[in-house]
């Protein structure tokens, strides 16, 4: 008797009522899941981002992050290789006119920058009328670490050029102490003048880059050791 009244208080309950519940249970237990799986996959609802940073997605580049041209350095090379004669431009009769030109003194200058960095340069001496009207012109070749000097024995504001003059050169004028009034680059063939930014007593020229190379600039000193200063009496002498 109670069994059958258990039984039929069952199939009295209304149907629609008992599946809608059971409904209402399973979309209740896949929308739990769905939220399981979304706290599992972000951290429980967490920020992810480090404490300071920006998000990466949306963060704009800047100066810092964009890529940009490397700046050339502007310290001198360890190892600076002078610049080659003006190719294909033989000058008619200039081994014979090196051959006939008188030889010239030779001397070691000292040049101290404002580093008082001290460089050594070979020079020959152009202290002729002559020699200097020659200068450098005709040479196809220079040792990296020689020059020639230009004594006008007083002062001068003469100006400088390339005829006949196929190696690149770089001139520094001198006053009277030794210091240097400016320095120029002088370009292979160039009949234009150049000339210095005052009254000077020596010019000295050299391979193009010379100057750059070792820190030289115009304020800085030339010299020569006192056992060479007789070669040019003007110029100031140093001590070795």
């Amino acid at each position: 008797m109670i069994r059958c009244e258990v039984q039929s208080a069952i199939h009295n309950r209304h149907p629609g009522g008992y599946m809608k519940r059971l409904s209402t249970g399973v979309s209740g237990i896949l929308a739990a899941l769905i939220v399981l799986v979304l706290l599992a996959a972000y951290g429980c609802g967490e920020s992810t981002t480090v404490p300071g940073s920006l998000p990466t997605a949306t963060s704009i580049p800047t100066a810092a992050t964009l890529s940009l041209p490397a700046t050339a350095s502007t310290a001198p090379p360890s190892t600076w290789v002078p610049p080659t004669a003006l190719v294909g431009t033989p000058i008619p009769g200039a081994e014979a006119t090196l051959t006939a030109a008188p030889p010239l003194q030779n001397g070691t200058l000292v040049i101290t920058n404002s580093l008082e960095e001290k460089t050594n340069m070979g020079v020959e001496v152009a202290d002729t009328d002559a020699s200097r009207e020659l200068g450098l012109m005709f040479r196809d070749s220079m040792p990296p670490n020689a020059g020639m000097l230009f004594d006008f024995k007083g002062e001068t504001t003469s100006g400088f050029w390339m005829a006949n003059t196929i190696l690149p050169l770089s001139i520094a004028f001198i006053q009277q102490d030794g210091s240097i009034v400016s320095i120029s680059d002088m370009q292979p063939l160039d009949t234009n003048t150049v000339n210095a930014a005052g009254p000077y007593y020596f010019a000295l020229e050299t391979n193009q880059g010379f100057f750059r190379a070792h820190n030289i600039k115009a304020g800085d000193k030339v010299s020569l050791p006192v056992d060479t200063n007789v070669l040019v009496p003007g110029m100031p002498a140093v001590g070795k």
